[in-house]
């Protein structure tokens, strides 16, 4: 494999990994107005992971992409 196709690789995971976390937040919201407790928990858990994700794959993106100076 060559450097290129490897930064590709490790591009498109970080991308993937942002879009999971978006999705895992955006399915969650709707029951954070919720009223019941039981839903507050259970969307409140899954939302906190979503942005974990989302934060994750920025980060690792801006690393990764980081250009040296010379």
């Amino acid at each position: 494999m060559t450097e290129k196709t490897i930064k590709t690789a490790i591009n498109g995971i970080c991308i993937l990994t942002i879009l999971a976390g978006l999705f895992g937040m955006l399915f969650c919201f709707p029951f954070l107005w919720s009223g019941l407790l039981e839903d507050l928990v259970g969307a409140g858990f899954p939302f906190v992971g979503g942005s974990i994700l989302f934060g994750t794959g920025l980060i690792g993106l801006t690393i990764f992409n980081k250009q040296e100076k010379k």
